[in-house]
């Protein structure tokens, strides 16, 4: 597989060029150790993660939220299922439109005090626009808490 290289910012998680010394959404200062190799057009939900403008509070209780393709995690207990939807502006990427996903898939759970999402599937349709495509996506998933020993 074709990888290639970046400096992805310590701070908001933007995948700048390998040689770049500040990072360009942020103005954080990059060293060699920011380097990352990553498969084009690919990341981490965690990545997203790092780029919200939240509070350490918030940014604590996201971080413990696991989101997975799979079944519930071991000690864990169904809750109820939970969604969340993206709709692009015309023009807006499909990163874009999947970063503001991810975003809402963390704040859904936190707001509702979940240990995270399993079976999480996420549909993708595009709608013609006027002048350019928009894409919709809808993510959904089974919404769980930890089990209290």
């Amino acid at each position: 597989m074709l990888k290639e290289v970046y400096r992805v910012c310590p701070k908001c998680g933007m995948s700048n060029d390998a040689e770049a010394n500040f990072c360009l959404k942020c103005g954080t200062k990059l060293t060699d150790a920011d380097k990352k190799p990553l498969l084009k057009h690919s990341g981490r939900f965690t990545d997203v993660l790092a780029g919200l403008d939240i509070s350490a509070e918030e940014r604590q209780a996201a971080e413990q939220v696991e989101i997975l393709t799979g079944g519930m995690p071991d000690g864990a207990v169904a809750d109820s299922p939970i969604y969340a939807e993206s709709v692009g502006n015309p023009g807006d990427s499909l990163k874009t439109v999947t970063e503001q996903l991810i975003e809402k898939l963390y704040s859904t759970a936190v707001s509702l005090n979940l240990g995270g999402i399993a079976n999480l599937k996420i549909n993708t349709e595009v709608v013609p626009g006027v002048s350019e495509r928009t894409v919709y996506l809808l993510a959904y998933g089974d919404g769980f808490i930890r089990a209290q020993h």
